[in-house]
């Protein structure tokens, strides 16, 4: 699992997933998440490059938005259709965790 970490304007973290987000990918983003999550208000996790995500992904996914929410922020996911979109839609994580299948409109989510 990569991870690629891009700041943007408006104090917007974008963090891009490529790969597999199974237990080996989940325990590999894990803590770089947590940092983040930790450390901005305004995250948008990009899961247009991931084609399998496992229940130990959603809960890495769900632990760092709970942690910007406790700030103050806004943790958003970018992922367009797909096996991806239909697993969180499947566990019921849009009502946790807001997503976006355009990217313009979840960047926009939470830089307002």
């Amino acid at each position: 699992m990569d991870m690629i970490v891009e700041e943007l304007e408006g104090g917007v973290t974008n963090v891009t997933l490529n790969g597999r987000l199974d237990t080996l990918g989940a325990e590999s983003v894990d803590l770089p998440l947590s940092v983040i999550a930790g450390a901005k208000r305004a995250v948008v996790i990009d899961l247009s490059n991931v084609d399998f995500l496992a229940s130990l992904g959603i809960r890495v996914l769900l632990t760092s938005a709970k942690s910007v929410q406790r700030k103050g922020g806004k943790l958003v996911i970018f992922v367009p259709e797909g096996n991806v979109l239909a697993v969180l839609k499947t566990a019921g994580m849009e009502t946790l965790i807001p997503l976006f299948q355009d990217r313009i409109a979840a960047l926009a989510a939470v830089a307002a």
